[in-house]
């Protein structure tokens, strides 16, 4: 718990800075998370002594899979309108399946790795994509745009805490044990009742106003899309029976594990801002 907490203590600061600076500094966030969880995924594949020429391949298609939707979110942002938005983000998902499809029923054959699933991985590995897709489509909506991405990152991070620190020291009831087996309902819970106050103080501070019924909208949602990314995350985790992703972010595991939530919350912010027009 003490690295946890000194590592959100020096994170937390750094990430804002990075988006607050300008897009520049959101990309290279997004794009050493892009690198990161790429690695991340292709550690949970089944692996022997020596790598083959297929399973590198396989590496080299879910860096270009996550890649590839911010890469056209970026280059393309600012020649498609909003209302082709949808199009465009339906279309990265197809792209991004087309690339593991080719290399799943053709080149790998791991009798484990079929038995596990690999269905389950692309569409992981495209969720993933289309996540950090949206953080450039984000900060490049209208004039509010940046501080709709300190918004959702904020809200993001208030739900993680408050659900972490109530469900550790009220837990007792558990959701989806065979999932998620620290997972509570009182830390949910917590975290969803944080969203109330945080998100009032980030409207003042922000200067985004909306009327109740879109505010009682986006807490529902970011409330049920966190606990969604986070359980979603831990099945392809168990799935693959490890325990973290990864080591990178000491008491926080891998950048998979810090990034669930927020990769589901910002597709689902994203298209509220659009069709509520906040």
């Amino acid at each position: 718990m003490k690295n946890r907490i000194i590592t959100s203590i020096i994170g937390i600061p750094i990430i804002f800075i990075l988006i607050i600076w300008n897009i520049i500094g959101l990309l290279f966030l997004c794009s050493i998370i892009s690198l990161i969880a790429s690695y991340e995924i292709y550690k949970m594949l089944p692996s022997k002594k020596t790598r083959t020429i297929t399973e590198k391949i396989i590496f080299l298609n879910i860096i270009v899979s996550i890649f590839l939707p911010s890469i056209f979110s970026i280059f393309i942002i600012n020649e498609i309108s909003e209302s082709s938005r949808a199009l465009f983000s339906i279309y990265i998902v197809f792209v991004s399946l087309s690339m593991l499809v080719y290399v799943t029923i053709f080149s790998y054959k791991n009798e484990i790795f079929q038995k596990i699933g690999f269905w389950k991985f692309w569409i992981f590995t495209t969720f993933i994509g289309l996540g950090l897709a949206h953080f450039p489509l984000l900060y490049d909506h209208e004039s509010n745009g940046k501080s709709l991405t300190i918004m959702i990152i904020a809200l993001t991070f208030s739900f993680d805490i408050f659900s972490l620190f109530i469900g550790k020291r009220f837990g007792k009831t558990k959701i989806f044990p065979q999932i998620s087996p620290n997972k509570s309902l009182q830390g949910y819970i917590g975290g969803f009742i944080s969203l109330f106050p945080i998100l009032f103080l980030l409207q003042m501070i922000l200067g985004i106003s909306s009327s109740y019924i879109v505010f009682f909208i986006i807490i529902i949602a970011i409330g049920f899309s966190s606990l969604l990314g986070d359980l979603y995350e831990s099945y392809i985790k168990r799935q693959a029976k490890i325990k973290d992703s990864g080591s990178i972010i000491p008491g926080h595991g891998g950048i998979l594990d810090r990034t669930d939530s927020i990769l589901s919350n910002i597709i689902v912010f994203y298209w509220i801002v659009i069709w509520l027009k906040i």
